[in-house]
């Protein structure tokens, strides 16, 4: 039996616009462990990004509850729960959103930035990254030089460059 790594109990997310009440979520379990993988589909409009943004403790849900590694979302912090994104979970979005400004490169290295890793380091992982993804010769180009299948694959570099234990994402190929 692996670990499991998250979980969700009850998961409800309701949306208000004045009188307006939308349920989104209702009442969504289910657990995923270590080394399993899962595809969220749906229609649009179904609730597959915000069931994604609840995942990553982007957003907060009306009711229930996502556990990562035993560790329940609704008792971490803020700061907290950035953290736990720079460091455990990488997403990939079907918009890349990569920095428009930044080198592939720089673009993979930002999340180890962001965890305040050793140059050294940075350079080294994010260099590996892009040439697990087969784009090492392409480094130095930002991302209106790059084709959008090769803008794909800077985002999942981006996104596994700390080693995470987890990975969400949208559809990573369109």
């Amino acid at each position: 039996m692996n670990k499991i790594l998250l979980q969700c109990d009850n998961l409800c997310k309701r949306y208000q616009e004045g009188n307006v009440q939308t349920d989104v979520l209702h009442n969504v379990s289910f657990s995923i462990g270590e080394g399993e993988m899962m595809a969220i589909v749906g229609t649009s409009g179904s609730g597959k990004s915000t069931l994604l943004h609840l995942l990553g403790g982007l957003d907060t849900p009306t009711s229930g509850d996502v556990i990562f590694s035993g560790q329940p979302m609704s008792k971490l912090s803020t700061a907290a729960r950035a953290d736990l994104r720079n460091r455990e979970l990488g997403f990939i979005y079907q918009f890349h959103h990569l920095l428009p400004d930044f080198s592939a490169l720089e673009n993979v290295a930002m999340p180890l930035l962001i965890g305040k890793k050793k140059p050294a380091d940075i350079e080294r992982q994010a260099k590996a990254m892009l040439q697990a993804v087969g784009l090492e010769h392409r480094s130095h180009h930002r991302p209106s030089e790059l084709s959008g299948g090769e803008r794909q694959r800077v985002a999942i570099a981006r996104a596994l460059v700390n080693k995470t234990a987890a990975g969400a994402g949208g559809r990573a190929n369109r």
